[in-house]
């Protein structure tokens, strides 16, 4: 009843209402401005290269800035979509390459990757404590709590100066650059004349490129090649995955499937090279001075698991293997 007299009592001394919220009035006459990265639509069938390059740029451009703000904010998850946004840019820099000035490209793409690699740390020790505390719940007590003290307290650790330092780089000038660097590239990209053509004859040719380089990896692998061979074929797979999204927008149904098959091989190479670097992670904790015995043998068990995990997500690609291939077949890509 009180607020209901003081507005009344201010709108009859000449006050107007407004719908504009504090935090814009706090933010001044900008916040009424057009956002810095607009969204475009994606062309009809037989649209030009340009408009499908800029409609890309434009989704993943502002999917980065989103995921900054929430990186500062230290929210659930941000530090993972920021780099897949950086890896997704990175990628149309890649397959729009015969429509983008490429000396360009290429110095964007290295500006990602130094943002990527900076907010890596952060990324692999969140995904390999989540990951060893997980599979340490497997194990019986007590030797579950044995490995979950030592990988907890290590961890933990690692992770408070991988964020420290991520946060330096995203308050450098450097990163700041870059951030103008991308919103311009949304508003003017610096293409070439073939942007000017037809996106279904210009794109496509370096998906299927892509496509069989990691089909060519693929085929150097067995069940015993080295774990450095399956990383390989997951960067390629990651390669095509990425340049064969790229082509969804303008194209049917088998180019999707194509892309979801994509996805499944990506997720399980993923896993494989999780369990890969677990591994690797486990015997170090291991070596530490401060490991009691029991807990060396806990995290020894832990070893032996992640190794069968590995050998599993072998077994599974080559099982699912048979059936990506037909989807690039069918996609009439390749």
């Amino acid at each position: 009843a009180l607020l209901d007299a003081v507005s009344q009592a201010l709108l009859a001394a000449g006050a107007e209402p407004s719908s504009v919220t504090k935090a814009a009035s706090a933010l001044g006459p900008r916040a009424a401005d057009p956002p810095d990265v607009p969204e475009f639509a994606l062309p009809a069938d037989g649209g030009l290269a340009v408009d499908v390059v800029q409609a890309a740029l434009a989704d993943h451009v502002r999917r980065l800035l989103l995921a900054d703000v929430g990186v500062r904010r230290n929210l659930p998850d941000a530090v993972h979509q920021m780099r897949v946004a950086a890896r997704r840019l990175r990628s149309i820099l890649r397959s729009y390459r015969e429509v983008l000035d490429g000396e360009w490209a290429d110095g964007l793409a290295e500006e990602l990757r130094w943002m990527a690699n900076e907010l890596g740390a952060i990324r692999d020790t969140e995904v390999l404590q989540s990951r060893l505390d997980t599979h340490a719940a497997l194990l019986d007590d007590p030797d579950a709590q044995a490995v979950r003290a030592v990988v907890d307290e290590r961890l933990t650790s690692r992770l408070t100066a991988a964020r420290s330092s991520a946060l330096a780089a995203l308050r450098s000038d450097r990163h700041a650059w870059l951030l103008d660097d991308l919103i311009r590239a949304v508003h003017e990209p610096p293409v070439v004349d073939t942007a000017f053509q037809r996106a279904d004859e210009v794109l496509p040719p370096h998906a299927a490129t892509s496509w069989r380089r990691f089909a060519r990896a693929v085929k150097r692998l067995d069940f015993d090649s080295p774990s450095t061979d399956w990383h390989e074929a997951r960067i390629r797979a990651k390669r095509a995955r990425y340049a064969i999204e790229a082509l969804v927008p303008i194209s049917g149904k088998r180019v999707a499937a194509w892309a979801a098959a994509m996805a499944d091989a990506t997720e399980i190479l993923g896993e494989h090279q999780d369990a890969h670097i677990a591994q690797a992670a486990v015997r170090t904790l291991a070596d530490a001075p401060s490991v009691t015995g029991a807990q060396g043998f806990a995290l020894g068990r832990l070893h032996d698991l992640e190794r069968e995990l590995e050998f599993i997500a072998r077994l599974t690609f080559f099982e699912r293997w048979p059936a990506i291939e037909r989807s690039a077949k069918k996609s009439g890509r390749v």
